[in-house]
C-alpha cells in the first residue's frame, strides 16, 4: 500500500509540471486506494482537457492579427495578445490595471462609458480612435467591443478588439484631399469668371447710365437713372462678397491672416460681434489647400458663433512652436454640453475632416455658459 502511495504522489507531482497523458493503473483488489487512484486518474483527464482548451484559446487570441484586451467593467486593462505588443510596444505588466483611455491619444470624456451604453442598449457600435504607442507615435484604430458572458448567463468584463487602419486613413485622406481641392481650384476659377466678366461688365453698364444721368434734363428720367446707377452699385457690392466667400483675393495673396482680418472686418461693419486677431511674427505662409482649409474653419466659427452660440465677442489667435502653425479661436457664447458632442451634427465633423489630409487637429472644448473653444493645428513639414 506505501509504494502505491508513492507512486499517486509522483503522478500528482507530474500533473503539477503539466504532464496530464501518465496514469497509474487500478489493481484487481479494488480497495479504498484503487478508487483514489481512480479520482486521481480522473483529474489528470480534467486537466488534460482544462489545458487543451486554454492552450487552444491562448493560440487563437495571440494569432489575431487585431490588437484585443479583456477588460474588466470599469474598463481596466486585464488581459491583451501579443498584437498589442507588436503594435503600442507594451508588456502586460505595464498595462495591467490601467484604464484603456490610457493608451488613446486624446480621449474623450466618458469614451468607455459611450461604450458601455451602447453594448446594454445591444447597439452594435465602432468607434475610431487613436493609440499612443509607448514611443509616443499615432496608431488610428477603429474599436469595437462585446461583453463576455460568465455563468448563469452573467455579463462579466468587456472584450475590446482595435484594428490599425493606418492603411485605409492614408487612402481615405488622399481621396479626401485630391476632392477638397479640386473643389478648391473650380470655386477658383468660378470666382474669377465671375470678377472678370460680369464685374467688367457691371463696370461698363454703370459708366453708361453714369453718363446718361449727366446727359439727361428730365428730372424725373434724372431721378430713376440715378436710381438705377445706386441698384448696380449695390449689385457690385453682392458680387463682390460673393466672390470673397467663393475664394478671397487677399488669402490668395496675402496669405491666411490678412484674409481673416478681411472676413473679421466685414462682420464687425455690421455691428454684430467684435472680433480680436493676434499674430505672432512667426506665423507662416502655407499651401494655398492648406490657408483655405483652415479659413474655412474659422469662417465657419464666426458663422456659428453668429447664428448660434450668442456670442459678441470673438478671438483669434495664430501662433507657431516646433513645426507646428496653431490656432485658437474661441467665443463668449452659450457654449454646449461635451457629452453630446458625437452627435452634435455635420458642422464639428466637418471641421475635422476639412484639415484632416493634412494630417491637422482640432480640439473642441466647450461648457454651457462658458463659450467654445477650437484648438487648430497643423503640421509645416507636410506644407506642400
Amino acid at each position: 500500500m506505501d509504494n502505491r502511495f508513492r507512486k499517486i504522489n509522483r503522478l500528482l507531482s507530474e500533473y503539477s509540471l503539466g504532464n496530464f497523458n501518465k496514469k497509474l493503473r487500478i489493481s484487481s483488489r479494488m480497495d479504498e486506494v484503487d478508487a483514489f487512484i481512480m479520482g486521481v486518474n480522473m483529474l489528470g483527464e480534467e486537466l488534460k482537457d482544462k489545458t487543451i482548451s486554454r492552450d487552444y484559446f491562448n493560440n487563437i487570441f495571440n494569432s489575431v492579427s487585431d490588437m484585443v484586451f479583456v477588460l474588466d467593467k470599469q474598463g481596466k486593462i486585464e488581459n491583451m495578445n501579443v498584437s498589442v505588443t507588436n503594435n503600442l510596444e507594451y508588456d502586460l505588466p505595464s498595462l495591467k490595471g490601467k484604464v484603456i483611455s490610457y493608451l488613446l491619444d486624446k480621449s474623450q470624456p466618458d469614451w468607455f462609458n459611450h461604450i458601455l451604453q451602447d453594448m446594454r442598449a445591444s447597439r452594435t457600435s465602432n468607434y475610431e480612435g487613436v493609440f499612443k504607442t509607448k514611443n509616443k507615435n499615432n496608431i488610428p484604430v477603429l474599436i469595437s467591443a462585446s461583453f463576455l458572458i460568465g455563468e448563469n448567463n452573467t455579463k462579466g468584463g468587456v472584450l475590446l478588439t482595435a484594428k490599425d487602419i493606418s492603411i485605409q486613413k492614408k487612402t481615405q485622406n488622399m481621396v479626401l484631399k485630391a476632392i477638397i481641392e479640386t473643389e478648391e481650384k473650380e470655386r477658383i476659377r468660378f470666382a474669377k469668371d465671375i470678377h472678370d466678366s460680369i464685374g467688367q461688365q457691371l463696370s461698363a453698364i454703370k459708366f453708361y447710365i453714369g453718363a446718361s444721368a449727366d446727359a439727361v434734363e428730365d428730372p424725373r428720367q434724372k431721378s430713376i437713372l440715378l436710381k438705377a446707377n445706386a441698384a448696380l452699385v449695390d449689385v457690385q457690392a453682392d458680387m463682390r462678397n460673393i466672390c470673397f466667400n467663393i475664394m478671397p483675393k487677399s488669402l490668395e495673396f496675402f496669405g491666411l491672416v490678412k484674409a481673416v482680418e478681411e472676413l473679421s472686418s466685414k462682420n464687425e461693419l455690421l455691428g454684430r460681434i467684435d472680433i480680436t486677431i493676434n499674430e505672432a511674427p512667426d506665423f507662416p505662409r502655407m499651401s494655398l489647400q492648406q490657408e483655405f482649409a483652415l479659413f474655412r474653419i474659422i469662417q465657419e466659427f464666426i458663422n456659428n458663433a453668429l447664428k448660434h452660440s450668442k456670442a459678441d465677442a470673438l478671438g483669434i489667435e495664430f501662433k507657431y512652436r516646433k513645426k507646428m502653425a496653431m490656432i485658437s479661436l474661441r467665443d463668449n457664447g452659450i457654449g454646449f454640453n461635451m457629452s453630446t458632442l458625437r452627435n452634435h451634427g455635420m458642422g464639428l465633423s466637418n471641421v475635422r475632416s476639412r484639415i484632416r489630409p493634412y494630417n491637422g487637429e482640432v480640439d473642441i472644448i466647450s461648457q454651457p455658459g462658458k463659450g467654445t473653444r477650437y484648438e487648430i493645428s497643423i503640421p509645416m513639414d507636410n506644407n506642400e
